[in-house]
């Protein structure tokens, strides 16, 4: 769904362990590059820990910086994490930043309602609020995953 191919570059923000990226980097394969940051260094040695593919760099990160050049990435993920972050448009703009001309960020959040497994649903984003909050960008994709989960695709304006 998301478009990634052999030889492609991912950049994996807020990637915790490596679930996703590591899935990404089979799809990229050893022509492709995967990054898989995350703030939480714990995280990031427990990613280390793991057998990844030789194409997966695991990188520690802070809220608003990932240690990556300007134009990285064919595609950037954030899978999870929108709802942890307080200055949601900074945050926006250094996945933008990441993204080379012509690349996608892909948003996957929680939907806005009560259930047992993830975030309380009063620390979650609803739909509207994150496409307010991406009134600046070019909104390629938007949909439902699943009866917990939304997702966004964008690129710059």
């Amino acid at each position: 769904m998301l478009g990634v191919q052999r030889g492609m570059t991912v950049v994996d923000v807020g990637a915790g362990t490596g679930f996703f990226a590591r899935a990404a980097a089979r799809l990229t394969g050893r022509e492709g590059r995967v990054f898989a940051a995350d703030m939480s260094e714990e995280m990031v040695r427990e990613m280390r820990a793991f057998e990844n593919p030789d194409n997966l760099t695991p990188l520690h990160s802070t809220e608003y910086s990932v240690p990556l050049p300007d134009a990285t990435a064919d595609l950037v993920l954030a899978a999870f994490v929108l709802h942890e972050t307080p200055e949601r448009r900074r945050f926006f703009g250094e996945l933008l930043r990441l993204a080379k001309g012509g690349g996608r960020v892909v948003f996957l959040e929680w939907r806005k309602q009560t259930e047992e497994e993830g975030p309380p649903r009063e620390e979650r984003l609803s739909e509207e609020e994150l496409d307010h909050d991406l009134a600046e960008c070019r909104v390629l994709s938007r949909g439902v995953l699943n009866s917990s989960h939304y997702y966004r695709i964008v690129q710059k304006s």
